[in-house]
């Protein structure tokens, strides 16, 4: 996997030319390959279905047929015809044909419609589920974008760690040669050097190991390289109010809208099982030919009637069905309410979250410049000979905890900027 940041390769293992990812292209990519995301595009499409075919119970039917028959024998005698004077009351051989159109539809039949009414709001919340798991894929992909941002700037510092570490080893052996150290200061500073190697190993293996997260979450092939051409910025802006939020957050949350339209759909369900009991109505009416054979001789013949159907006795079948609908009404009004206040929890974690970020950054970094000073002042003193050179790789050591606890704070910084704008829902417009 190769990983380039800004134009410069950082990792070489991949296959063909690198792929540079923005943050934009990053979410892009993830909604249009990312199996999660294409697996709620085939639901929405197959709940569409399931609407055509709820509502085709609804419009007309209208069927044809053609047959053409030879009898060898038939019994009238069978019929009840027995006494036919001269007509013999086994007849045949003789044809049959028959050609027509029959159109059937139903007037009044209320669970029908009601079926169909739920159908429709299952597919309206598969069409909202399809673009909650487009939210979804869009934060997993900008978190795992972070997470190989954060892993390049580990990186960048355990090599500034190894430089700093060559050059502290560098003016051990020179003092020495002067005469104005000890060997033991060599000892350290070449195995604080060591230690700064392996830290940058294990920094590379771990990039490496991110590029291919988020490869994965892309829908790209793993053996392709990346190029991040962003850098992600501390830039906090302020923070809504709570209620403000909540309110937000109330407008915006595809699942609310998901739990409610599950809700509406398992109440036309529920309905559709009460209502099952009434009676229906339908009208029909055909028109064809019919003859002894397709020619001439084949004269037009119709019907037309209307039928009443009452379910008078089930076998408990309206009963079970409607315990099962209320079953699932109450299940989806459970659900619509614990996601009430998962929502409500959501965003009040994501704002507590994002201020806690924001002043983690900027202690760290504060930090990080009060470690840098320090580094410096011990230097200063080993060099000029007051001091040994435990104090300066103490101060080294600090050094990089601090800038390693900088780079954690801003990863949690922009972890916490995708979990408000997951919790306000706002994940559509996030990295545009």
């Amino acid at each position: 996997m190769a990983l380039i940041l800004a134009g410069v390769p950082v990792a070489a293992q991949g296959d063909g030319a690198p792929v540079p990812v923005g943050l934009r292209q990053a979410v892009e990519l993830a909604v249009s390959h990312n199996l999660a995301a294409r697996l709620a595009r085939y639901e929405g499409a197959s709940a569409r279905g399931e609407v055509l075919r709820a509502a085709s119970s609804l419009l007309p039917r209208l069927t044809g047929s053609a047959g053409q028959s030879r009898t060898f024998r038939e019994n009238l005698a069978a019929q009840g015809l027995t006494s036919l004077g001269p007509v013999p009351t086994l007849i045949g051989p003789f044809n049959t044909f028959d050609a027509r159109l029959r159109l059937v539809q139903e007037v009044f039949d209320l669970p029908a419609a009601r079926g169909a009414a739920a159908a429709a709001a299952q597919r309206r919340a598969a069409v909202l589920e399809e673009q909650l798991a487009a939210e979804q894929v869009s934060a997993a992909a900008a978190l795992a974008y972070f997470e190989l941002y954060r892993a390049s700037e580990a990186i960048a510092s355990a090599r500034a760690d190894e430089e700093l570490a060559a050059g502290l080893l560098r003016l051990a052996e020179d003092r020495k040669a002067a005469g104005t150290a000890a060997g033991i200061d060599v000892a350290r500073a070449r195995t604080q050097w060591t230690r700064t190697r392996l830290a940058s190993l294990e920094a590379r293996s771990a990039a490496q190991a991110a590029a291919l997260r988020l490869a994965r979450v892309l829908g790209l092939e793993p053996g392709r390289g990346l190029e991040l051409r962003e850098q992600p910025a501390f830039a906090p802006e302020p923070a809504p109010e709570v209620e403000a939020a909540l309110q937000e957050a109330a407008g915006r949350r595809l699942e609310l809208r998901v739990a409610a339209e599950r809700l509406g759909a398992a109440r036309q369900s529920l309905a559709a099982g009460r209502e099952s009991r009434l009676p229906s109505i339908s009208v029909a009416g055909d028109v064809g030919l019919s003859g002894a054979k397709p020619d001439s001789s084949a004269r037009t013949t119709g019907s037309l009637g209307a039928a009443l159907q009452v379910p008078l006795f089930s076998g408990r079948e309206i009963e079970g069905r409607v315990r099962r609908a209320e079953a699932e009404r109450d299940a989806a009004e459970a659900r619509l309410e614990d996601m009430r206040a998962e929502v409500e929890a959501d965003v009040r974690l994501a704002l507590l979250d994002m201020a806690t970020a924001v002043d983690r950054v900027r202690t760290a970094q504060e930090a990080e410049r009060l470690a840098e000073e320090e580094l410096s002042m011990s230097r200063d003193r080993f060099a000029a000979g007051v001091a040994d050179n435990l104090e300066l790789l103490e101060a080294q050591t600090a050094l990089t905890r601090a800038r390693d606890t900088r780079i954690f704070a801003l990863a949690r910084y922009q972890n916490a900027r995708v979990n408000l704008a997951l919790g306000l829902g706002r994940m559509g417009d996030f990295g545009s």
